[in-house]
């Protein structure tokens, strides 16, 4: 398929992790330098060289002008097209001689998770004359010492193994600190090509091949590695160069630091490495199956569906660390540029859908930190808790604490409703696909007490946050109630399923019922209870339609899907009547309420042209103007996963 497009905000390039995380945040790769996916730079400059003469497909200038050969900053060869499919960035680049095709991929491979844990990633290039000639030619890539820093005032070193070169920041600042906006600090960067050659340069001398090189600033010599192939008379060549982080240790969890879920039979960062450089071609095998095979699910609903969860999918992995905590396994979201916590609960329920589609273990990984926590006993409330902690730091909820590190939580801060209807509505989800109750059974107790508390404080909540927190406390709110109620309805799915006494079922059908009454306004329903002339987006009605539960009327889901399409504006549905805002996650769960394909085309195509029309170049934001498509806030949040709604089933 073409699955390009004129435009995207930000187009993923290594995707492995919240920290090795690496972007181009502009239309042209060569038009700046790549960043970070906070907005810092993480340069890698690429320059083809064809017959003496030096082109920059990749950076803005030389990053290190004074190695070699290379002097000043190349001309740009011009790039033709830019290609995106969920695992794949594919750029194309041309001038009178050579086309050259640079495409970028990290195996995030959801049934191989210690491949999709593996911190390495893939640049492939391949050069074809168009001018039927042949030509002397050259692939120079280079990594920046700020790919392995947080900022360019601290310090890193050179060194090289058997299989590729690194820049290393030290294991000295090793997850001491936790945070929104920062980058790792210790570990180091590598890379390599199987048959090219690997180096170093600190901007002004040669460095040593061989010997570990002396320790400097970034910002004074603004340190890289470099690997160069080089051809000599061809018409056509192609290759690779393999990017890797190794981060010794990758959370501290409930005070033990552990590594990632790669480590869990083979520890050893050198032994992974040389493996992915080795099964290259078996692993760029498995990427294309993977590709064509969720790209035709994405084209069932719409060729514009297919762009859109393609920009989707890696940045809602890799905006997680999946780690191994030696007996089960973890599955950590970082709130991105929103406050950095940790395996937050209303993070986790909208990014569902991706993974209960293609491995449900990883839905039980993201729920695991939030059961450690509870079973620890610190946690000092009747209702769930929001999050585990501040990524990478991963000890306990940090959310309430009014930024006062191991603070009191207060009540005021906290989600009663949403995060109960959460968690039971991700386990019975989690049990449902998988068609077993035993992790809910593991965790009874717990799980029934939220149930508990949902029946009695749940139906009309007092005034408190949901997820949508930005927009503030509100009382009364109804898509709130509609969580308590399904909450409890997947509660008593799961005790059915058990086969164990069930109250909740009727509860939450008598509270549905009572809900039809109190929330109706004239045509639609309200935002609140007690608020006429309101209305809201009522995304959590759609569990009621994946689990075939019949806890609402019909009549309700027709009626909230023909109002919405009276208020759609230029880029989206609006959450509510409050703000012309949305968020891409909740408008696309809207979606699935009914079978009106012209409203679900509507939503799809519009969030498509907010991609392609926004002028905030920032990876995927979740939240943004539906009438001008301005980033309000929010960027590679994991809550993208909840754009595959469309295609999940059970």
């Amino acid at each position: 398929m073409n699955n390009s497009t004129n435009n995207y905000p930000a187009v993923p390039l290594i995707t492995c992790d919240p920290y090795f995380n690496v972007w181009s945040m502009t239309e042209k790769l060569n038009d700046d330098f790549p960043r970070h996916w906070t907005g810092m730079q993480n340069p890698l400059t690429g320059i083809i060289t064809v017959d003496g003469k030096e082109k920059i497909f990749m950076g803005k200038k030389r990053h290190n002008p004074y190695y070699h050969k290379f002097f000043g900053t190349p001309e740009k060869i011009e790039q033709t097209n830019l290609v995106i499919t969920p695992l794949k960035t594919i750029y194309t680049f041309n001038d009178k001689k050579i086309e050259l095709e640079i495409t970028f991929t990290t195996p995030l491979l959801p049934d191989d998770l210690k491949l999709l844990s593996r911190p390495v990633s893939y640049m492939t290039y391949q050069i074809k004359s168009v001018d039927n000639k042949k030509h002397d030619v050259s692939v120079y890539v280079d990594v920046s010492g700020m790919l392995c820093t947080d900022t360019p005032e601290e310090r890193v070193f050179f060194g090289k193994t058997e299989n590729y070169v690194f820049l290393s920041s030290g294991e000295d600042d090793m997850l001491k600190e936790s945070g929104d906006d920062k980058r790792i600090s210790w570990g180091k960067v590598c890379i390599s090509t199987p048959k090219g050659r690997l180096g170093f340069t600190d901007d002004h001398e040669k460095c040593s091949e061989t010997e570990e090189y002396r320790e400097m600033r970034v910002m004074d010599k603004y340190p890289a590695i470099f690997a160069i192939d080089e051809y000599k008379d061809i018409d056509t060549a192609d290759g690779f160069f393999c990017f890797g982080y190794d981060d010794i240790f990758s959370l501290e969890y409930f005070g033990r630091n552990v590594k990632g879920y790669w480590t869990k039979d083979r520890e050893d960062f050198d032994d992974i490495f040389e493996l992915a450089m080795n099964d290259f071609s078996k692993i760029m095998k498995r990427i294309d199956d993977f590709d064509n095979s969720m790209l035709s699910a994405a084209e069932k609903i719409s060729a514009d569906y297919a762009k859109v969860i393609s920009i989707a999918y890696r940045q809602t992995i890799a905006a997680h660390k999946l780690a191994w905590d030696g007996n089960e396994g973890i599955f950590v979201s970082k709130e991105c540029y929103s406050n950095g916590c940790a395996a937050t609960v209303d993070v986790t329920y909208p990014s569902i859908p991706l993974f209960l589609i293609y491995n449900p273990d990883l839905v039980e990984y993201m729920l695991n930190p939030i059961f450690k926590f509870t079973d620890s006993g610190k946690w000092p409330y009747e209702f769930a808790p929001h999050d585990a902690g501040q990524y990478p730091l991963v000890n306990g909820q940090v959310y309430g604490n009014q930024g006062i590190k191991n603070g009191p939580l207060r009540l005021q801060s906290q989600m009663p409703v949403e995060e109960c209807g959460n968690m039971l509505i991700c386990v019975a989800a989690l049990c449902k696909k998988k068609n077993s109750t035993e992790y809910a059974e593991k965790h009874f107790d717990i799980l029934n007490q939220w149930a508990e508390y949902l029946a009695e404080y749940g139906y009309n909540p007092e005034n408190q946050l949901c997820t949508d927190d930005f927009a503030g406390h509100l009382a009364h709110n109804c898509n709130l109630s509609v969580k308590a109620i399904m909450g409890m309805a997947s509660w008593g799915m799961l005790l059915e399923m058990m086969g164990k006494e069930n109250k909740f079922t009727d509860i939450a059908k008598k509270y549905a019922a009572q809900w039809k009454k109190d929330a109706f306004d004239c045509d639609h329903y309200k935002l609140a209870f007690d608020k006429e002339d309101t209305w809201s987006t009522k995304y959590n009605l759609v569990w009621d339609k994946l689990f075939n539960l019949g806890i609402f009327d019909d009549d309700i889901f027709e009626t909230e899907v023909n109002y919405y399409k009276t208020k759609i504006n230029k880029y989206g549905l609006p959450l509510d009547c409050r703000s012309l805002y949305t968020k891409s996650d909740w408008q696309m769960w809207s979606t699935v309420l009914t079978d009106d394909k012209e409203y679900r085309d509507m939503i799809i195509s519009d969030m498509l042209l907010m991609l392609n029309d926004t002028v905030d170049k920032v990876p995927f934001t979740d939240w943004y103007y539906t009438h001008d498509a301005r980033q309000v806030g929010f960027q590679n949040r994991t809550v993208q996963g909840g754009l595959f709604i469309n295609m999940l089933t059970f």
